[in-house]
């Protein structure tokens, strides 16, 4: 036996340590796949779909956009249960409570925020848009949707430069009135060719027509990453991020106004017609 270890210690030795470094890339894969598998999970919650309405799991910074005074999230903010939704586990499928927030339901307010409750704890989630929004939509159809019908549905407009500073909030009913107005004048959505369009026509009209900047497939294409970066530094100038708040609870928040190219993207893309701000 000793001469059969001492003939064959080499070949042993390249075995054992071939067998050690198996044993160890197990368990690290075994972690890793627990990690990824974890991970798969938990990201089947980052959103969800209840009553034709879209929802986004958000984080406490956005929850406090609509309920200031709110520090932390627990099951004090339960309303009322809407229902319980169904999501796929590493064990099978879970069945989840979905609760409407307390806070905005005691003061009248529509489910801008719902709550589910998941095995890793209390999720939030935001209004993101609505299942018949879907298909190319127009202004007024948003505006049904998150009840938007007079000026007075209006209760204030946060506007905001594009690193997001505050430059003004918009609470005078006469300036909403003319907001108002100058929003159903979207119309219809432009969709992506129409956004490119106008972006490749603003650029034309300040630098005029090159080979360097050209449409292409309802896209702006440009020779290099230098003339593209230089093309959006003007296309983003005095762009500001616009938040509609509703007196029925919703937010339309972060719509992009950007007033170089012209367009309005509020749950959609449209053409400026006239401008809103100064």
């Amino acid at each position: 036996m000793k001469a059969f270890l001492k003939k064959n210690l080499g070949v042993i030795l390249i075995v054992a340590a071939f067998l050690l470094f198996a044993g160890c890339w197990l368990l690290v894969w075994n972690r890793i796949s627990n990690q990824m598998t974890k991970a798969a999970y938990q990201s089947v919650f980052d959103t969800l779909s209840y009553d034709n309405a879209y929802y986004t799991r958000c984080d406490l910074q956005t929850i406090q956009t609509y309920l200031p005074e709110i520090k932390d999230v627990t099951n004090a903010l339960y309303g009322e249960q809407l229902g319980e939704l169904s999501f796929p586990s590493e064990t099978g499928t879970v069945s989840c409570p979905l609760y409407a927030c307390k806070p905005l339901q005691d003061s009248g307010k529509n489910n801008a925020l719902v709550l589910l409750e998941h095995t890793d704890g209390i999720s939030v989630y935001e209004l993101s848009g609505f299942a018949y929004l879907d298909q190319q939509t127009s202004i007024w159809a948003v505006c049904a949707s998150y009840g938007i019908g007079y000026p007075e549905d209006i209760e204030s407009v946060t506007v905001k430069d594009q690193n997001g500073e505050l430059a003004e909030i918009i609470t005078e009913q006469d300036v909403l009135s003319d907001f108002f107005d100058k929003l159903l004048k979207l119309g219809e959505d432009i969709g992506e060719a129409g956004v490119a369009e106008a972006y490749y026509n603003a650029y034309t009209a300040e630098f005029g027509e090159t080979d360097q900047v050209w449409l292409e497939d309802n896209t702006v294409k440009a020779e290099n990453d230098t003339v593209y970066q230089e093309a959006m530094d003007y296309w983003t100038k005095d762009l500001r991020l616009v938040t509609i708040t509703l007196t029925n609870g919703y937010q339309l928040r972060d719509c992009i106004y950007a007033p170089i190219p012209g367009t309005f993207s509020i749950y959609g893309d449209y053409k400026i017609t006239e401008p809103f701000f100064s």
